[in-house]
């Protein structure tokens, strides 16, 4: 089965990343199921902000999504509206918004609602967690 997973929860206030990270893994560690990519909309978009500090005795729920999505080769996008919404932008939006930063973490990427419509319809189930 191919999997497709989408993520609407904020890392900061829902376990949404966590429970999909955990689901993720699982479906990485059965050889019968495939993961084809991650996408991030609403809340849940600012895991990509590199700006953000994690105290050193929690645990680290970005960096954690940027070693699986490279050691799996998983595609970790995240809504480029929500994410320009809420502050995580990459080179181009950092231009075209001239703002002298980029604030989107590496691993991740920008991208529309169309990315999610072809991940949608290349998978055989979306998985959301709120």
């Amino acid at each position: 089965m191919r999997y497709a997973l989408l993520i609407k929860g904020s890392p900061f206030s829902s376990r949404a990343c966590h429970s999909a990270l955990t689901f993720a893994q699982a479906i990485i560690a059965n050889s019968k199921h495939q993961l084809l990519g991650v996408f991030f909309y609403q809340d849940s978009v600012l895991i990509g902000n590199k700006l953000n500090q994690v105290a050193r005795d929690e645990f680290n729920i970005q960096t954690a999504w940027q070693v699986f999505g490279q050691t799996n080769n998983i595609p970790l996008s995240l809504c480029i509206a929500a994410a320009v919404g809420r502050g995580v932008i990459n080179e181009t939006e950092s231009q075209r918004y001239e703002e002298t930063v980029a604030t989107l973490a590496d691993g991740f990427t920008l991208e529309g609602l169309g990315s999610l419509v072809a991940l949608m319809n290349d998978s055989d189930k979306l998985i959301t967690f709120n």
